[in-house]
């Protein structure tokens, strides 16, 4: 008898220790690369939160797929989401020339962009194009912003200082080392309210036509087509959610 007790605690531990190796061991379906963003989503205390991130998770437990995230600078994510398959990134901004490397699978905000100015420096307000060709402006690289002025005739030789992230930008802006910014205002407000920088106050005007966008969850075209599918689906059983409405929203 103890011979068979003793066979059978071996036989649960090895089924256990397996079981845990194999926990332990998941390997990923997806790799999602994001830029951090207060509003939309954020890495804190060693976790990923945000509104995006949540409709994300969502997302792939309806898809019943894996993924693991990582954070890194925009141009970074792009450039990796655009050249490696079974990426997705998030959040990204549709536009034309996009349409060649990603499938849009679900909205994750809209935005608008708008010059900004610190309210406690009136000369560096803005009502028009020509005015804030004038102005430094701190814009991140490669971004939807920063393609937006270069299209307008910006440019980083004359007005643009381009940095890898909303951290950089925002610190120059609010230590006066720039002029302007061009952000989506409910974003820096948040930021400067995350930040408690709420004596921080701001000045935005609307000069750029078609400045309202939409920011997906995107992935690579050259993705295994069952798994664009299965996202594809889950995507529309989504979008038909009160809860993501509610994210939406947010």
């Amino acid at each position: 008898m103890p011979l068979k007790i003793s066979m059978s605690l071996f036989v649960w531990f090895i089924s256990l220790s397996m079981y845990s190796f194999a926990k332990e061991n998941v390997v990923a379906d997806l790799l999602v690369v994001a830029n951090e963003k207060r509003l939309l989503q954020y890495q804190e205390n060693g976790k990923n939160k945000g509104p995006t991130i949540e409709i994300l998770n969502t997302l792939l437990k309806e898809a019943q797929l894996r993924a693991d995230i990582v954070f890194m600078p925009w141009a970074r994510a792009f450039v990796y989401a655009k050249n490696n398959p079974n990426t997705l990134i998030l959040s990204i901004v549709r536009t034309p020339e996009r349409e060649i490397d990603f499938y849009w699978l679900i909205k994750v905000s809209q935005l608008t962009l708008e010059f900004i100015s610190l309210a406690s420096k009136p000369e560096n307000h803005v009502k028009s194009i020509a005015q804030a060709k004038n102005k430094s402006i701190a814009i991140v690289l490669n971004s939807i912003a920063h393609k937006d002025l270069i299209s307008q005739g910006f440019s980083e030789k004359h007005n643009l200082y381009t940095v890898p992230n909303d951290e950089k930008m925002m610190n120059l802006f609010i230590n006066g080392r720039v002029d302007l910014i061009y952000a989506d205002p409910l974003s820096i407000r948040h930021y400067l309210n995350t930040y408690n920088n709420e004596r921080v106050e701001v000045r935005n005007n609307k000069i750029i036509f078609k400045n309202q966008r939409y920011s997906y969850i995107a992935i690579n075209k050259s993705t295994d087509s069952a798994i664009i599918k299965q996202l594809q689906q889950a995507a529309n059983q989504v979008e038909k959610t009160a809860e993501y409405s509610r994210l939406f929203t947010k």
